[in-house]
Order: C-alpha cells, then sequence, then structure tokens
C-alpha cells in the first residue's frame, strides 16, 4: 500500500493562550482532494500553515511528505520544496510585472525562464504578462497567484480560500485546474467557507471553534441530517 503523503494525528495551535485548532488529524494520499470547510476563524488556514511548515504544532504528530511535522533542523525536516502554498492573502511582488513574479518564483525552485511563460500559458495570463501585479483585479491576481504556486509541480498542493470574491468563470478555471492537478498524482488540501463548491469536493472536513470533523463525504453528511444539500445539512447541525 501506498503510504499517504499527509498523514498527522491530533495538531494543536494556540496563540496567546486561546486554541486555534485542537485535535485535527488528516490523511490524504496522491491524487486526493481534501476540503477544510467552515467560517472564517475556525482553524483551516492555521492547520495549512501547520502542513507548509510555516508554524509548529504545539502538539501532535505524525509525517507531511514523508518528514516529520514541524522539524525545521536537521533529519527528518520538512521539504518545502515539494509544497506549494498559496495564502488568502496576495502574496506576490506588486511592483514586478506578472512575468517577472513568475520568472522569480521558477528561478527560486531552480526552473529555467521558459517555466514561467508556460505558466502564463497554462493559465490563460499571457494577456497580463506586463502588467504589474499590484495593479491586476482580484480575479487575475488569484489566477497568477495560482500559477505561481503550481510552476515547481508540488507533490502536496494547499489552498487558502482561493476563490474567494471571484468571478464565476474564474472560479470554475481555478477548480477544473485543482481537478487537472490532482490527476497528477499530486494531493490538494483546499479551505472554503462556500458550501456550494465544499459539496462538490470528494473529501471534506467540517470546521468549528478550533476543532474539525473526521474526514468524511458531503453525501455521508448530507445523509446523517437528512438533507438534501451540504448547506442544510451543516446548518441543522449549528441548529439555525
Amino acid at each position: 500500500m501506498t503510504e499517504p503523503l499527509v498523514n498527522v494525528s491530533g495538531l494543536a495551535k494556540a496563540f496567546s493562550g486561546r486554541d486555534a485548532v485542537r485535535d485535527v488529524s488528516i490523511r490524504v494520499g496522491a491524487g486526493d482532494v481534501l476540503g477544510l470547510v467552515g467560517a472564517n476563524g475556525g482553524g483551516k488556514t492555521t492547520t495549512l500553515r501547520m502542513l507548509a511548515g510555516l508554524i509548529a504544532p504545539d502538539a501532535g504528530s505524525g509525517t507531511v511528505l514523508g518528514s516529520r511535522i514541524g522539524a525545521r533542523m536537521g533529519t527528518g525536516r520538512m521539504d518545502r520544496r515539494r509544497i506549494g502554498y498559496m495564502s488568502q492573502r496576495l502574496a506576490l511582488y506588486s511592483e514586478l510585472s506578472v512575468l517577472e513574479n513568475l520568472r522569480f518564483h521558477a528561478q527560486v525552485h531552480g526552473l529555467p525562464a521558459a517555466a514561467a511563460s508556460a505558466a502564463l500559458a497554462r493559465h490563460g495570463c499571457e494577456t497580463v504578462a506586463a502588467q504589474r501585479f499590484g495593479t491586476l483585479s482580484g480575479g487575475w491576481a488569484r489566477r497568477v497567484q495560482f500559477a505561481a504556486s503550481v510552476i515547481h509541480a508540488p507533490t502536496l498542493l494547499l489552498l487558502d480560500e482561493p476563490t474567494a470574491g471571484l468571478d464565476i468563470v474564474t472560479r470554475k478555471a481555478l477548480w477544473d485546474w485543482i481537478a487537472a492537478f490532482a490527476a497528477t498524482g499530486s494531493a490538494v488540501i483546499v479551505s472554503t467557507h462556500d458550501l456550494a463548491e465544499a459539496g462538490q469536493l470528494p473529501q471534506i472536513m467540517l470546521y468549528r471553534g478550533g476543532q474539525a470533523s473526521a474526514q468524511t463525504t458531503p453525501a455521508q453528511v448530507m445523509r446523517l441530517a437528512g438533507a438534501r444539500s451540504l448547506e442544510a445539512a451543516v446548518l441543522a447541525e449549528a441548529g439555525a
């Protein structure tokens, strides 16, 4: 049996004495797409940042891409070069053009400059290649940020609310890219508060107040709640 790409249990993190995440466990393998679903402030971003190696958990254990989670020094440290992370906040250089940003990301990962041009074409960004990133509309900016996040073909892709504020065309394109990326054998973990989108995902975890359900499917959540949509099921569980 193939080893999971992410296999962690009991993750916890607190900030200033307040729990952000408590007892979260995740297991995903090659080609899996998992949605972290819940309202803002529920612990989804903190979970993604721990998996990305950006912050260390206060408790919990397991591995991400075969390395011990939270390991920063010495043997077993996480190889962040195999991880793609797209934050909810736009994080590229505002004064650089789209092409310059992608060339920079290609260089960081030891790729030729041609990789930037290929990423532009793959994600339909050629028309804004010369435009400064800081002047892009929200939809274009997220397209470019996604392209930068996957330019090195990471084994694990972590996306934090990637479709927030997008128009329907760009939203569909981004979900198509996510599905295509997973089809290459990489794992994708994506956070969203959009229950309509989450209802289309193969696996989800429901977050509330820093705690998360076990991995399940939208169909199972709806069946247990006797609801016809994931939104109705979640509202019923919340007593709304």
